[in-house]
């Protein structure tokens, strides 16, 4: 993270437009770099009991592109297409930083040494919003991500072998 901040990665892109002299393909790429250290921060931050590196209001990058590494440029130029309805990889990635953003309110609120002096009714009322936009993340996954709607495993034969297996040893 630190090595990132050193070379600007928390700022690639200003408030109105992204830096000059990169093209559309680097910034990306300097994007879902930033973002991948933004998710890794939050999960080191939560499975060590460690505060954050990466705090919201100290950098300023937009979110990756719903596109595809291929489809991110041609010819150094923004690829005009519309991107189809396909699942892809980065559809996870997006979601996967959502759901980031969401653990570090976690952390923060609930977490840091200071809240042993919170009263249990802010506790319950921070708690109660963080649940609300953790159900709002879910109910906003597309499809081909939510493993609760029984589908993820529809197309394969292994999958469909082990449960028409199952109720024979059971």
């Amino acid at each position: 993270v630190r090595v990132a901040q050193s070379i600007g990665f928390h700022v690639v892109d200003s408030l109105d437009q992204p830096l000059t002299g990169l093209d559309t393909s680097k910034q990306e790429t300097i994007r879902r770099t930033w973002y991948s250290l933004y998710v890794l921060d939050r999960l080191l931050a939560l499975q060590l009991g460690r505060p954050a590196a990466i705090h919201e209001e100290e950098y300023y990058v937009n979110s990756p592109s719903a596109l595809e590494e291929g489809q991110c440029s041609v010819n150094g130029e923004p690829n005009q297409l519309s991107r189809d309805t396909t699942p892809s990889s980065i559809d996870y990635f997006i979601f996967v930083i959502q759901f980031s953003e969401i653990l570090g309110q976690v952390i923060s609120d609930l977490y840091r040494p200071s809240q042993v002096a919170i009263e249990p009714d802010q506790m319950l009322l921070s708690t109660t919003a963080l649940d609300e936009k953790l159900v709002k993340w879910k109910l906003g996954l597309p499809r081909h991500l939510r493993f609760d709607l029984g589908h993820t495993f529809e197309k394969s034969m292994i999958f469909k072998r082990q449960a028409r297996l199952n109720p024979r040893v059971f």
